[in-house]
């Protein structure tokens, strides 16, 4: 073998072994794990209603005859919703409207509520224009409208509720307290709200 091809040969092998050092200090050892993440995205609905009690007066023939209370009227109750899922309100009696002899009971429907709506979402409102009867079971006040989200904080989803008793709007008690002729005193009852989640 002659000096020059051994030469050649020297670089060569002296090329591969810098070629070989070189790939072997970029190689990298590894070692993974895997690790297991979870989202819960829970249900939050949280319902304040002024607790406060309403008191109708009825004093006069006139209140007898049309009832008292109305559409943005003296008796109301202020109300909100936060909630991070679309929603429904609902309000139903929770006991009988029992006068203070614990017996005679006047009829739930001489009882109802409008609703003005307040916040900036875009609702169903169903006691908009005309009042909305207490019944024993749930009756819808509140409620999505279409596909457009109800979710929101109390700013999104405030409203205020407006009481009357004897009026014989929207499908109140047709019959005037006056014709009811109902047994004189004081007369309670418990309004139950309830904010479901929409499905």
């Amino acid at each position: 073998m002659s000096e020059n091809t051994e030469r050649t040969l020297r670089k060569a092998f002296f090329a591969y072994l810098i070629l070989m050092f070189s790939f072997s200090a970029h190689a990298q050892v590894m070692n993974t794990q895997v690790k297991t993440i979870f989202a819960n995205f829970n249900t939050t609905l949280l319902l304040n209603i002024d607790n406060s009690a309403v008191e109708f007066e009825f004093n006069t023939f006139e209140d007898y005859h049309n009832g008292v209370g109305s559409h943005n009227g003296d008796y109301y109750s202020e109300g909100s919703i936060a909630a991070t899922t679309n929603w429904e309100l609902s309000f139903m009696a929770a006991e009988p409207f029992l006068h203070d002899d614990g017996v005679t009971t006047m009829p739930l429907d001489n009882l109802g509520v409008t609703v003005k709506w307040t916040g900036y979402n875009k609702v169903k409102n169903r006691a908009k224009n005309q009042a909305k009867a207490l019944e024993s079971s749930e009756v819808t006040l509140i409620e999505q409208q279409g596909n457009k989200s109800n979710a929101g904080d109390e700013t999104a989803n405030s409203f205020i509720l407006y009481w009357q008793l004897g009026t014989g709007d929207g499908n109140m008690n047709s019959q005037s307290i006056f014709d009811q002729d109902l047994k004189k005193g004081s007369y309670s009852t418990s309004v139950e709200f309830i904010v479901s989640e929409a499905l």
